[in-house]
């Protein structure tokens, strides 16, 4: 048990992972927010008397979720542009670093017959 805790306070200390959280938390609220709006619609007879619940439950809450669905595609993008730009990095250095042993003659290229 506290091996999972102390991995779990390991992986939060991550700011990716930390803004995931906030995301889903924010989605989540949205969802409950949906949720109000729909119940107090629901009980409200008189339709003039639902806009409220409809404008600020059903409206609101689909704009908090979908804040929450943008905010997590522009963090997978930043995530994963983050991973190229590494990849594309680490490509160049072992480049310079094979381009320099050509050069100094501690490696040689392979011939093509």
């Amino acid at each position: 048990m506290r091996r999972r805790l102390r991995a779990l306070r390991i992986a939060l200390r991550d700011a990716g992972v930390q803004a995931v959280v906030v995301l889903v938390a924010l989605a989540a609220g949205g969802f409950v927010m949906l949720g109000v709006g729909w119940h107090g619609a629901a009980g409200t007879p008189y339709v003039p008397l639902q806009l409220p619940w409809f404008v600020s439950g059903g409206l609101l809450g689909l704009a908090v979720i979908g804040m929450a669905v943008g905010g997590w595609s522009i963090h997978l993008g930043r995530r994963w542009d983050a991973e190229h730009r590494d990849a594309v990095e680490t490509l160049v250095r072992d480049a310079i670093a094979l381009s320099e042993d050509i050069r100094n003659g501690r490696a040689t290229l392979a011939r093509r017959r």
